[in-house]
């Protein structure tokens, strides 16, 4: 997991790196364009302590170009993460351990590179949060302990995309989910990696209009 991690964070440094040195205006021109409304759903296949599982998110803001998007997000684990656990502190054989987030982000995302129907982005989130360790008893349920940890997940990763049709195409992407906050909240710092389908919903309901 350390050698993965270390091979996406050298990755995003290079392509960073790069989109900085060859379109430094970029930005800056295309936050001149006029804004429309940009609404899209986020997940993600990322990792709890080695256990994959998936963070979803709502997200919405405005898109300038099609080149800068700028959004606000609230995310959280389809599943949470459930661990059998022999763990006598609580005075039982073993115990049930569900560990879950959600937090509110904010985040952008700057599209450096297109050819034809292949395009390139770069996403970065910042938000606050909190991540729940729950402990119960395996066979009746009852809670045992309960604890509750703020973070700050601080994102950043790389977006590849390919057009099918005006409003929808194949969307792909790496990145790492860091975690700052108490030692329990920091366990949940991990790369990440999705793919699937993307929908443009602006180009789509151009499409039905016309």
């Amino acid at each position: 997991m350390r050698l993965v991690s270390l091979f996406i964070l050298s990755m995003l440094f290079y392509f960073s790196l790069h989109a900085q040195q060859t379109n430094k205006d970029s930005v800056l021109l295309a936050l001149k364009a006029k804004p429309e409304p940009y609404l899209a759903f986020h997940n993600r296949n990322t990792f709890i302590q080695s256990n994959r599982t998936r963070l979803y998110g709502l997200v919405g803001g405005v898109s300038f170009n099609e080149k800068v998007k700028l959004y606000a997000g609230i995310y959280g684990y389809g599943n949470a993460d459930r661990t059998l656990l022999p763990y006598l502190k609580f005075g039982e054989d073993s115990v049930v351990r569900t560990i879950n987030t959600s937090n509110f982000s904010l985040g952008l995302e700057y599209n450096f590179y297109r050819n034809g129907r292949f395009s390139l982005g770069v996403p970065a989130q910042i938000g606050v949060g909190s991540v729940q360790y729950d402990y119960r008893k395996v066979k009746s349920g009852i809670r045992l302990s309960k604890r509750d940890y703020i973070t700050v997940p601080i994102e950043s990763g790389i977006n590849a995309y390919f057009s099918i049709l005006s409003w929808t195409g194949l969307k792909g992407g790496v990145g790492y989910r860091l975690n700052l906050g108490n030692v329990e909240a920091a366990k949940l710092s991990s790369p990440y990696y999705n793919i699937g389908l993307y929908i443009s919903i602006k180009n789509l309901v151009q499409e039905i209009k016309n």
